[in-house]
């Protein structure tokens, strides 16, 4: 793979995860561990730990 194209997916991959870390932070369905987990799942799993939180981890979103 060359540089540019890994220097990109890698940016692409920081930003998904910097927003998921938002959302988990923002995120009121949650105590500070179940936060902190959710943190540790996003980073280590990256964007499969990213799809895994807006699937299960997000819980009930209310509508306005």
């Amino acid at each position: 793979m060359e540089p540019i194209s890994a220097s990109i997916g890698g940016l692409i991959a920081l930003i998904v995860f910097i927003v998921t870390v938002v959302s988990i932070v923002n995120n009121p369905n949650h105590g500070g561990f179940g936060k902190f987990v959710w943190i540790v799942v996003a980073f280590f799993l990256s964007i499969l730990g990213s799809i895994l939180w807006l699937i299960f981890g997000r819980g009930r979103v209310p509508k306005r």
